[in-house]
């Protein structure tokens, strides 16, 4: 049976898949060492399985007592991760927790700002094919309206969701990593995530590269309109999504195409009052409830907004720069999909000239 046992519970958009890609990278590393990933390529399907939501076309029933008797065969620490048990309800979360029998399980979870979550949640929306404007965005955000915002809240509300996974623990066994305001490096993450769970940094030495880039005005404003097109035409929407994030994930900012430092996606200005009001609950909830925190719970507020500066809309973007970043997103696109798709085979005629040509 493990010793222990780590959930690593959320929050979605603070990095999990940077955590996902550096465990699975230094997992004979880390097994040297006690610390283990169990059913690495399963993990997915086991949390949806647990939350009882689709994963693509596959049937995912009973996957995660699967992942639970995996983890209970390990010798050591046993790290589990996926940020969509989050939005876990609270009998989903205490199965999760009494799946262990007698392991010791430790529960962790990310947070981050609202002024870089909302942003965030509006620019994936976009990358899963909505096409909304952000105005309507946060409109539904701070109404708590519709299902995308429910998701949010449900998987971002911190004293929400700590009350539902923290059910029996002793607060030490709940780990709190409180994201570093601006742009931390990739070691800076993961010496965080290594003091929640318990390892030495040095156990796991192969990087994995950079976390993706947010998106900027420019390219939000490309691809609210490439996904408008598709929506009038019939597509593959599961194979679209994937092209668009590899694409995203390899692009580089064209000349004229924005990407600086005004081309930023950032919260409404005259929201920063209400964001504050759920922060000050937030970080009393945190200081309070004696759950184990790492980082600063002061980066939790969010920056101030400056008084003397013009806010950039992310619905008024630069048409000539969207047109710019549209077309290299669709040859990026095209690119990355001519790579799925297998040549023809040569017609009797061609295999009969390369024959003559000697070629074969």
């Amino acid at each position: 049976m493990s010793r222990a046992v780590y959930l690593h519970v959320g929050a979605p958009r603070t990095g999990s898949s940077y955590l996902h890609r550096r465990l699975a990278a230094n997992r004979e590393s880390l097994a040297s060492h006690g610390v283990h990933l169990p059913v690495p390529d399963g993990q997915a399907s086991a949390a949806h399985d647990l939350v009882g939501r689709r994963f693509g076309t596959s049937d995912v029933a009973g996957h995660w007592e699967h992942l639970v008797r995996a983890a209970l065969r390990v010798d050591g620490t046993a790290v589990i991760s996926h940020d969509v048990l989050a939005g876990a309800r609270g009998d989903e979360a205490r199965r999760a927790l009494g799946s262990f029998r007698d392991a010791d399980v430790h529960v962790v979870f990310v947070v981050r700002d609202l002024a870089r979550q909302l942003p965030a949640e509006w620019q994936e929306s976009l990358k899963r094919g909505r096409s909304w404007t952000y105005e309507r965005f946060l409109e539904r955000m701070v109404a708590r309206r519709g299902a995308t915002a429910q998701q949010f809240w449900r998987s971002q509300d911190i004293s929400d969701v700590l009350r539902r996974w923290t059910a029996g623990l002793e607060p030490d066994k709940v780990h709190v990593i409180v994201a570093p305001s601006g742009d931390p490096t990739p070691e800076q993450r993961w010496d965080l995530y290594c003091a929640a769970l318990g390892i030495d940094p040095a156990w796991a030495p192969s990087d994995v590269g950079q976390v993706p880039a947010p998106l900027s005005i420019t390219e939000a404003g490309a691809l609210r309109a490439v996904n408008q097109r598709l929506q009038e035409v019939e597509h593959d929407a599961v194979t679209r999504r994937r092209l668009i994030r590899t694409a995203l994930d390899t692009r580089q900012h064209s000349p004229g195409a924005g990407g600086g430092p005004d081309d930023r996606i950032t919260l409404r200005p005259d929201l920063s009052a209400w964001a504050a009001g759920i922060t000050e609950e937030w970080v009393d909830w945190l200081t309070g409830s004696g759950v184990h925190v790492i980082g600063r719970v002061e980066d939790l507020w969010s920056p101030l907004p400056d008084p003397d500066a013009v806010w950039a809309d992310p619905d008024q973007p630069d048409a000539a720069a969207v047109a710019t970043t549209a077309l290299d997103l669709l040859a990026t696109m095209t690119v990355q999909a001519t790579r799925r798709v297998p040549p023809d085979p040569p017609t009797a005629f061609a295999r009969a000239a390369r024959r003559l040509r000697g070629a074969g």
